[in-house]
């Protein structure tokens, strides 16, 4: 297998991606897409997609989403290739350049392949995290919702960007400087939209959506503490539902974490459902030979 390393994806090499991911996805009854850009990686030049070829075919992809030094990866092989020790390489090309960049890397594996597969664990010399993610999904259905006159939804430019930032660190407690990255890249991508919820001038909250899979895709949602239980998030969702309904196609797709099960009560209540499960796990020790 001939392997090759980059920061950005080529138009060609993203759609023989998307190609691979189907492929795995409807193999092993999956659903999580790893995220295709380096929009919000700390270090842009630092290489972020590997890819593995056998006889000019992509077969086998490394990602590596790194907004920080705790990095998350995932790793496909296509089912036909698989057992031929695909994975395992493209660990070790990573791993070349994880002391470069002092990445502390966790692999994202959804619990129906860990099911199917009792001993990839112990097999690949990793070890789960006590917590996980759930994924929901929901059908495009939209709500019935009456117009709130305090609050503006709207779509986040250049001049909302200290507003956001000073918003964010607080929410995610995120230093300044993670927060600016955050919030700049959110704005530059190509393949997202980041919004926001306004009273008077001060951001509330804020939501950034992903249109590059085949779901609207919500992330880094989160309400201004003070404000939370006011029904913000919630009328701040359904408008986001509802206004992309009108404008594109596509379902509805959220990640949550295990521990905030606040924020899974909420989505639930939204009408989302939950669609899988995503474990962390992280190495312990070189892939066995």
């Amino acid at each position: 297998m001939e392997i090759i390393r980059t920061n950005v994806l080529t138009a060609e090499e993203l759609l023989a991606a998307n190609e691979l991911i189907k492929v795995v996805q409807a193999f092993d009854q999956t659903h999580r897409t790893p995220y295709l850009s380096n929009q919000l990686n700390f270090d842009a030049d630092m290489p972020a997609f590997f890819l593995g070829y056998d006889e000019g075919k992509l077969v086998a992809l490394l990602t590596v989403y790194a907004d920080c030094q705790e990095s998350e990866l995932a790793i496909l092989v296509h089912p036909n290739h698989r057992r031929k020790g695909y994975a395992k390489a493209l660990w070790r090309e990573f791993d070349e350049i994880r002391r470069d960049y002092q990445l502390r890397p966790i692999i994202m594996i959804e619990k129906c392949f860990l099911d199917k597969n009792p001993d990839l664990i112990r097999h690949l010399g990793m070890v789960l995290e006590p917590d996980f993610e759930y994924w929901l999904t929901r059908e495009r259905e939209p709500y019935p919702l009456e117009e709130r006159a305090d609050l503006i939804v709207l779509e986040a430019s250049t001049a909302h960007i200290e507003a956001i930032v000073d918003f964010q660190m607080k929410a995610f407690k995120e230093s300044k400087e993670q927060a600016l990255h955050y919030v700049k890249g959110a704005l530059k991508d190509e393949n997202g939209k980041l919004y926001i919820v306004m009273q008077g001038d001060t951001v509330l909250s804020s939501c950034t959506v992903d249109f590059s899979t085949d779901y609207n895709y919500f992330y880094g949602f989160a309400v201004v503490e003070d404000c939370r239980s006011q029904g913000i998030g919630t009328y701040f969702m359904k408008r986001l539902v509802n206004q992309l309904i009108a404008e594109n196609e596509k379902a509805f797709q959220i990640a949550v974490e295990s521990a905030n099960t606040a924020a899974k009560r909420l989505y639930e209540k939204l009408g989302f459902k939950e669609q899988t499960q995503v474990f962390y796990a992280k190495k312990l020790t070189d892939f066995i030979r």
